[in-house]
């Protein structure tokens, strides 16, 4: 009797190749382009939940293949994001100082409008 592992999730190309390798069947499709970004999303969640249960460096490898392939599916490169990767870096700093924000206290101001956000400063990344 034929035993069956149901995985529905994207994986690396050779794949498919690998398991007919090992004498095994595949049951796989190729995902039309306009699903294909909400996948690799998925991808990501998924190599980064592993990341953060292993710690393990192919893991991180795992997840530079599928951030460069969401470059590749953008038309963005490497280079525009490395260029968004360093303003950042001069505006607001990296992470070298490990610095963990706990809160910040703000004098109430009477005049201002509680729902008015606009002079709020956004601390995260």
């Amino acid at each position: 009797m034929k035993q069956k592992r149901i995985y529905k999730k994207l994986v690396r190309d050779n794949i498919p190749d690998m398991i007919v390798a090992n004498s095994q069947t595949p049951d796989f499709y190729s995902f039309p382009l306009e699903d294909f970004e909400n996948e690799l999303v998925l991808k990501l969640q998924e190599e980064t939940g592993q990341y953060l249960e292993s710690k393990n460096p192919e893991e991180l490898a795992d997840i530079l293949e599928v951030f460069l392939e969401l470059l590749r599916i953008r038309n963005l490169s490497f280079p525009e994001i490395e260029e968004l990767r360093k303003k950042k870096l001069a505006e607001r700093g990296g992470f070298s100082k490990r610095i963990f924000l706990v809160k910040v206290e703000e004098e109430e101001v009477k005049e201002k409008n509680k729902n008015d956000s606009s002079d709020e400063v956004n601390y995260s990344c």
